[in-house]
């Protein structure tokens, strides 16, 4: 996890700000998808399930049901709520006042874990890079 990996990930942050701003190339964005794929796996199947249904191993001992992130964007008009999935997974800047957070947070979690050593002005980048390429990832298997 050295200077190889840091520079991608940092290439990454800058490719998901520039596909959100539709200036990105297709081989780029697949690669992104693909590592928020292996982030899911990885951090979010547990609870959700490899297929992102809510089925995960974990699920049916959850006091709260576990969501179906295939219907993010059917539950929401037909458009991926982007911001409020974010703020979710992220969950550092959870209001106390909305009630009981159901979820890890997810923010905290790659920003203190090992999978890089950068200095801290950079490590807030590297969180969001990996934040971004989990949202593609969910953004592209959402059911119509």
């Amino acid at each position: 996890m050295g200077t190889e990996y840091t520079r991608r990930l940092l290439c990454t942050t800058i490719i998901a700000f520039a596909g959100y701003s539709g200036v990105i190339h297709a081989e780029e964005m697949g690669n992104a998808i693909s590592k928020g794929r292996e982030t899911f796996i990885t951090s979010c199947s547990l609870c959700h399930g490899d297929s992102a249904t809510g089925d995960g191993m974990f699920a049916s001992m959850l006091t709260v049901a576990t969501s179906d992130l295939t219907q993010l964007s059917k539950n929401n008009n037909g458009v991926f709520p982007f911001k409020e999935v974010y703020l979710t997974i992220d969950g550092r800047d959870q209001i106390k006042q909305h009630g009981p957070r159901h979820m890890p947070i997810w923010g905290d979690h790659f920003h203190s874990s090992s999978w890089f050593s950068v200095s801290e002005e950079h490590a807030d980048t590297l969180v969001r890079g990996k934040l971004f390429e989990l949202m593609f990832y969910l953004e592209s298997i959402q059911e119509k």
